[in-house]
């Protein structure tokens, strides 16, 4: 909930204006309406948007001129999970197309813990249409889930009973204008409501509400909120081009708005109350100039550089702030199956409502993280193979890091690096093979997999697409809990009876040697759970029409 990934659907950006996170809202989005997913490391484009963030996944649906028709999917897995798609899409002759995208889905998921089971079931339903002509473009989306606590705020890390239900909509507009098409105006506005409730008779430890001079009066024992967070966002950017030199330059006004409409609390004595707004800082507006230039300094060289400013203004204590962004690199291919890119990047992730809500009350004045990249990429192709190398190294200063009284800014640098290698070899027909391992180290204690690994096949013979996946990380140490390695297994295959009508199956974590992830009780006790703890069996059926 950092703001470190970012995600997009096409042009909009759907993390949530209170977590800086998709996962509540759009998490677990099928992808039966997506064309393809693009993965930038460090910072994209600004023709891409003007958010700030380290991993920015681009998820670009289907083309309604491509699909032109409707489709109809339905999934059941032996955990007792469902789902059911629905795809409609349409050109007209002025020009004009739409698709259109609904789901439902009830997915089942309980682990164990100690003596109790922690369940994290959850019905979820999207619907996303997509209308566009040459100029314009307008996607809309809405999304709602109602799901299981897991481990909530517990003190015992296993809530009595607790629901969370969300709502997220959207609208985004892009409109190109001129006959090149270079100016581009884009505007949109996202509405998130939730509701969260959860009681445990064991306590809850609410960090904005928990006094240890008073622990019994502060310790919850159920806790209900509403609130509902706004964000809109408007840009303009306008690209030349001249011989070699590309340029854009652009302006962007953001805004997010955080409305508390309930915070009710009950502690140990019964003792009802109204928990209010926690701090006063519920508004905050961005205001960028953004600058972007590449040069093909020769057939093999380009050159790129990157500069943004932003202007924070919010209310509440939080004082107003300026940041930047600065971006140089270069791609080059001296041979035709050689290339090699490099870039480094000095950015920032903005602090968050979430964060500020979070906050260590003791020193509540958060800085934004700075970091600072340098990342690097060689690519070498012989025959039917592929390599590709990828390092990184990364400084980190003011990292926002929670504690068991709150967010705080690290006092030092934290730094890490990496190293990723990827083989890829054509076989026979369609067949392909991946290979790929993973290296990281950080200067801070282990907290997740730090090696790993994967093999993937995939191919086709006759009607029949198959694919096997093992998935490797090597097992690590957080205090005293040890995280042992894990090998996912999944395989998988689809059927065509007719070029209209197919059938697939799937097995998941057919080892039960799944990963696992790391949390915490009350008070920074940790523990661990595998993130799929059975075997899982998938059927589907997909009708196109």
């Amino acid at each position: 909930m950092s703001g470190f990934f970012r995600f997009f659907i096409n042009d909009y950006e759907i993390s949530s204006a209170y977590l800086q996170s998709p996962s509540l809202t759009w998490g677990n989005l099928p992808l039966d309406f997506v064309d393809h997913i693009e993965i930038y490391y460090g910072d994209s484009s600004f023709s891409m948007g003007n958010t700030t963030g380290i991993y920015f996944v681009r998820i670009y649906t289907k083309s309604a001129k491509k699909e032109n028709g409707s489709e109809l999917k339905s999934l059941v897995s032996s955990n007792g999970s469902n789902a059911q798609s629905f795809i409609q899409s349409q050109t007209f002759e002025n020009g004009w197309s739409y698709l259109f995208f609904a789901n439902t889905s009830k997915a089942k998921d309980d682990v164990k813990y100690k003596t109790n089971t922690l369940s994290n079931d959850e019905n979820r339903r999207y619907l996303y249409a997509d209308i566009n002509n040459d100029t314009t473009k307008i996607n809309i989306g809405y999304t709602d889930v109602k799901k299981d606590l897991f481990a909530g705020m517990s003190l015992d890390a296993a809530p009595d009973s607790g629901k969370l239900k969300s709502r997220d909509y959207f609208i985004d507009i892009t409109k190109h204008l001129l006959e090149d098409k270079s100016l581009k105006i884009n505007a949109s506005v996202g509405v998130n409501e939730r509701q969260y409730e959860e009681e445990n008779a064991q306590g809850m430890g609410v960090v904005p509400i928990l006094d240890f001079s008073n622990m019994p009066a502060s310790i919850l024992t159920g806790f209900y909120e509403d609130a509902t967070f706004t964000k809109t966002n408007a840009s303009l950017t306008k690209t030349f081009q001249y011989l070699n030199h590309n340029i854009l330059i652009g302006a962007h006004a953001s805004g997010k708005k955080y409305d508390l409409k309930k915070r009710t609390g009950v502690n140990f004595f019964g003792q009802k109350s109204d928990l209010r707004q926690y701090n006063n800082f519920n508004k905050e507006n961005v205001y960028s100039l953004l600058f972007q230039y590449d040069y093909r300094a020769t057939e093999n060289l380009i050159l790129i550089a990157n500069a943004k400013v932003d202007k924070y203004q919010r209310n509440g204590y939080l004082g107003d702030t300026s940041e930047q962004l600065v971006r140089v690199g270069a791609i080059y291919t001296p041979y035709e199956n050689l290339g090699f890119k490099g870039f480094y990047t000095r950015t920032y992730l903005p602090v968050s409502f979430y964060n500020v809500d979070f906050v260590d009350k003791n020193n509540p004045n958060l800085k934004s993280q700075q970091y600072e990249l340098f990342t690097a990429e060689a690519v070498y192709t012989h025959g039917k193979s592929k390599f590709n190398l990828i390092y990184n190294n990364v400084t980190i200063d003011d990292f926002i890091y929670y504690t068991p009284v709150g967010f705080i800014n690290v006092d030092h640098a934290v730094k890490t690096q990496g190293l990723i290698l990827n083989y890829e070899y054509a076989l026979a027909n369609t067949d392909k093979i991946t290979l790929n391992y993973f290296t990281s180290t950080q200067s801070e204690g282990a907290s997740n997999y730090q090696r790993g690994g994967y093999v993937k096949y995939m191919g086709n013979y006759h009607k029949v697409d198959y694919f096997a996946s093992l998935i490797y990380k090597g097992s690590f140490s957080y205090f005293d809990v040890h995280v042992k390695d894990s090998f996912d297994l999944s395989l998988g295959a689809t059927y065509h009876f007719t070029k209209d009508f197919s059938v697939s199956l799937k097995g998941e974590n057919l080892l039960k040697k799944s990963t696992e992830s790391v949390y915490e009780e009350a008070f920074g006790i940790p523990f661990s759970l595998k993130t799929t703890p059975q075997r899982s069996a998938y059927l589907s059926l997909k009708w196109v029409f």
